[in-house]
Formats: structure tokens, sequence, C-alpha cells
């Protein structure tokens, strides 16, 4: 029994965004679609570290000497810095072990889905 005996079609048109996402592979889709996820959240990841490191210089430069903002301020600038070494790690890593299992730097950052066409 399918999904569409099951609760009907709509009749409305599948947007042209997603077509990217259908592939004749199993999974093929999922796995795309899981990839993007990833790089929306390493990415954003990297954007808010940079805000937060901004902010976090701003109230350094304002503390006028007072030692409780300073080592609060002191203390995001170090986090926001290890968050940014994180996130570019993470990618590094994926570079390199895509280069040692599949010869490709970007094998597992964008992936590649071969199969029927």
């Amino acid at each position: 029994m399918a999904l569409t005996d099951f609760f009907g079609t709509s009749g409305a048109e599948k947007p042209s965004i997603l077509d990217k996402y259908t592939s004749k592979i199993a999974g093929g889709d999922l796995i795309l679609f899981a990839n993007n996820i990833m790089k929306v959240m390493i990415y954003g990841s990297m954007i808010i570290a940079v805000v937060n490191l901004l902010v976090s210089g701003i109230q350094f430069m304002s503390s006028s000497g007072n030692p409780e903002l300073i080592k609060t301020a002191s203390s995001r600038i170090w986090i926001s810095l290890l968050g940014l070494v994180v996130a570019a790690a993470s990618l590094v890593i994926a570079g390199v072990l895509g280069v040692i299992f599949f010869g490709d730097a970007k094998a597992i950052i964008t992936p590649t889905i071969y199969g029927p066409k």
C-alpha cells in the first residue's frame, strides 16, 4: 500500500528547488540533503563565532578597566577563537580523510553519487 493510497494526492506541484535532491539511487537524495545541512551548520557556526568575537572585542575595549568585565570578555574571546578553530579543523579533517580514502579532498564535503541514469 503506497502512502498516496492512504493520504491521497494534493494536486500541488513539487517546488523546483527540490529537483536536485531527487535521484534514482536509494538514499542518494538523503545523503545530499544531509550534506547541505552539515555545510549550513559548519558555516553558520563560523559566522556566529566571528560575530561573538567582534562583540567580545567591543566589550573588552569598553570595559574601562573593570576586571570583571575584562575577565568575561577575555573568556568569550577565547571561546570564540576555539569555536573557529574547531569548525575550520572539521573541514580540514574531512578534506584529509577524503584524500586518504577517496583520492579527492572534496569527496566527503561534496559527495558525488553515482548510479543508473
